[in-house]
């Protein structure tokens, strides 16, 4: 009787692992998808990543102009809504007034605008080309990368590349020099996005940028996120207090 309901669990274990195997073939296996997979994957999970947004940033920005030998650096909350509203708080600033005013301002405003922040500039098949270019290490993880090639030159969209978990497909790194300039003033803008997996989903770490000026030369800020809590009550798209920060 024993040995029965011993080959009776063992069959069922097997059933169950089977039925997994068929739902969810890659979470059995351990097998890495392919690079074709994994780009699927990415693309059809990237327009529900606001869906899982909802949260609560620790913000550290640290900006510098140095042709003018100007720095400055901020800290605070970034708070996020699962409709996608960024709101910051709390905000203190130390250095230069001339890099809070012209770059690190600037950038706030860009964030916490939505229309701006998502525009017609996602990375998509409609709006880009993606070309497998390697296999590399990233902090210890299998990537592939992909070259990013806009189809068209607008104003939003990168030439560079996109980095994915070869077993995951999790985004890693995203960075690209924009095709189109925002500005008259600006000769070129580069952008590199680091991600973090913050309870199963990828969330901004770190974000530099590199702006070459036409007037002040380069402008460049490091933006570090570090979760500090989910937000539950946001979870219905809620509104957001109003930003306020320390002049």
């Amino acid at each position: 009787m024993r040995f029965s309901r011993e080959m009776l669990l063992l069959k069922s274990t097997t059933m169950a692992l089977a039925v997994l195997g068929l739902l969810f073939p890659n979470f059995c296996s351990g097998q890495p998808l392919t690079p074709a997979e994994a780009l699927d994957r990415y693309l059809a999970s990237h327009v529900q990543q606001s869906a899982c947004s909802a949260s609560v940033f620790n913000v550290h920005i640290d900006a510098s102009m140095p042709t003018l030998r100007k720095q400055g650096s901020m800290s605070g909350l970034k708070l996020v809504s699962y409709t996608g509203q960024v709101v910051y708080k709390s905000l203190r600033f130390t250095g230069d007034k001339l890099v809070k005013t012209a770059v690190i301002a600037r950038f706030l405003a860009h964030d916490t605008n939505a229309a701006e922040r998502t525009g017609d500039a996602a990375v998509s098949r409609q709006n880009y080309w993606f070309i497998y270019n390697k296999t590399s290490d990233y902090n210890g993880l299998t990537a592939y990368v992909f070259l990013l090639k806009p189809r068209y030159k607008r104003a939003g969209l990168l030439r560079g590349e996109l980095w994915l978990t070869a077993d995951t497909a999790v985004p890693l790194r995203l960075w690209g020099d924009l095709v189109k300039s925002p500005s008259i003033l600006l000769r070129s803008f580069r952008i590199v996005q680091d991600y973090q997996i913050v309870g199963g989903c990828s969330q901004p770490l770190r974000l530099l940028l590199t702006a070459q000026t036409r007037i002040a030369g380069t402008a460049e800020m490091v933006i570090w996120l570090h979760p500090v809590e989910v937000v539950p009550r946001l979870q219905n798209g809620g509104q957001l207090p109003n930003a306020d920060s320390e002049q």
